[in-house]
């Protein structure tokens, strides 16, 4: 009865959920099938394409992808994020994240009382337990430090709660391998769950998506072999292509980064980059910036097609979502079919399985370049950096470089941290800039701070991260 009175007051608190409760003569709510649970789902479970709540366009502005341009004196709502200061507010993430799981823990306990449905119940089950994993990877990633085998046992992650039972008790961290640990566990469970069940849309969790972000948080882990083995299965299955961008007019770009590609394999949530902080044409603004534009060579068409020049400012702005309305397709909570290529390239090569590692970024690449890719002639580190650039190409602006950076600081086997410099505006005119130091130096800044409500209301038993100083611009280089 409380897992029942617990998905009822969740939608009491959510609102918009449907009218899919049928009231009893007590005035209780129940749950009578599966489509009850699929609705709330829809309604509830997965991220909605109108609002940044959950992760908003900050998640890009952390990075090394951007530089803020400004022609007055006004600040970017993002500018603490983007210099990396104490005050950042992620209130709304976490309390929509933890709401969405309470959500997804109250769904898992009630479906349970419908297996002889068959299908849909394997379905409902199934995507809810991607989704719980999902939303475990966003909050592990941005509120505790990077896995790290050798620390990930003691680590704070982050609270983990799995039922839908309300418990009058104050909640902790767990530690980050708890953390990982779960969503592995997880994800695996939905693959079982979702096994050969198509999705009548990438806007709904499947298998396929489960299995690519297993293998994301595989690499993360270091299970290179599980990396390895999603990804053969996802590619031996033949549901997604990739998009040959020479055959391709510019004028449909939007079919390359769309719910509807033949290379989406799932999305969820809203274009953060559509936030007038990217799309100004006179004003305050944020831009890829000249270090990402040089890792394009001249044959390289994502160049032209993810990024386009804005004639009224003369900058240029983030093109991967265009037709928003038309194919809208989230920029931060996404899978594409390269992504299959580049997670198992970087696998293979840690498996000491160089030939196998090229010839899947030359898959990609000869879908990518104008030209025939040049013979990629690169072993041990040089080949990492060369699979990292091609991610660092492929994704931007898709919500994992920041995540990237911080895994690259810790990877067990080709470690790399490198400062980033953000330009810093006194009115009108650049008059320094902020720094973020590697890793090793100023770890607390690679890691966002939890709010302090949370830590509030938890009494003191939910331990914050170590405190950010406030960060002091230095001259021009």
């Amino acid at each position: 009865m409380k897992n029942r009175l617990y998905l009822f007051a969740s939608l009491v608190l959510c609102g918009s959920c449907g009218d899919f409760l049928e009231e009893n003569p007590n005035d209780q709510a129940y749950v009578t099938n599966t489509d009850d649970l699929n609705e709330l789902l829809i309604g509830e479970g997965y991220m909605p394409a109108t609002t940044g709540k959950e992760i908003d366009y900050w998640i890009h502005v952390m990075d090394d992808d951007v530089l803020f341009v400004t022609s007055n004196t006004n600040r970017a709502a993002g500018s603490p994020f983007y210099w990396w200061q104490p005050d950042v507010n992620t209130q709304s993430t976490w309390e929509s994240l933890y709401k969405r799981i309470g959500v997804l823990n109250a769904v898992l306990d009630e479906v349970e009382r419908f297996k002889e449905e068959g299908d849909n119940y394997r379905k409902v089950k199934g995507e809810a337990l991607f989704l719980r994993a999902s939303y475990y990877y966003f909050l592990v990633n941005l509120y505790a430090r990077p896995y790290r085998k050798e620390t990930a046992a003691t680590e704070p992650g982050v609270p983990l709660k799995l039922t839908g039972t309300i418990e009058d008790k104050r909640f902790e961290r767990h530690p980050v391998e708890a953390c990982y640990r779960v969503i592995t566990s997880n994800l695996k469970e939905s693959i079982a769950h979702l096994k050969g069940l198509i999705p009548l849309t990438t806007y709904r969790g499947s298998e396929m998506a489960a299995r690519t972000l297993l293998s994301r948080v595989s690499l993360y882990t270091g299970e290179w072999e599980e990396t390895a083995r999603q990804c053969d299965t996802v590619l031996s299955r033949g549901n997604y292509r990739l998009v040959d961008h020479k055959t391709q007019d510019i004028a449909s770009v939007s079919n390359t980064v769309a719910f509807n590609s033949t290379e989406t394999i799932f999305t969820s949530g809203m274009v953060t980059t559509s936030n007038m902080d990217f799309m100004s044409t006179n004003a305050t603004k944020f831009r890829p910036s000249d270090e990402l534009l040089a890792l394009f060579a001249a044959n390289d068409l994502r160049r032209t097609y993810y990024i386009r020049g804005m004639p009224m400012s003369g900058y240029e702005t983030i093109q991967k979502y265009a037709n928003r309305v038309v194919a809208a397709c989230s920029d931060i909570f996404i899978f594409r079919l390269p992504e299959i290529y580049l997670n198992r390239a970087e696998a293979l090569l840690m498996l000491h399985r160089e030939a196998d590692a090229i010839a899947d970024l030359q898959t990609l690449r000869l879908h990518r370049l104008s030209t025939t890719p040049d013979a990629i002639n690169l072993s041990g580190e040089a080949l990492m950096n060369f699979i990292r650039d091609e991610r660092r190409r492929e994704f931007c602006f898709e919500g994992q470089r920041w995540f990237d950076l911080r895994r690259y600081a810790v990877h067990p086997g080709y470690p790399v941290q490198k400062e980033i410099r953000h330009a810093y505006y006194e009115y009108t005119s650049v008059s320094g800039d902020m720094v973020l130091k590697k890793y090793d130096e100023e770890p607390q800044y690679y890691v966002l701070p939890i709010p302090d409500t949370e830590i509030n209301l938890n009494g003191g038993t939910l331990q914050q991260n170590t405190p950010r100083e406030w960060k002091q611009q230095q001259p021009l280089q």
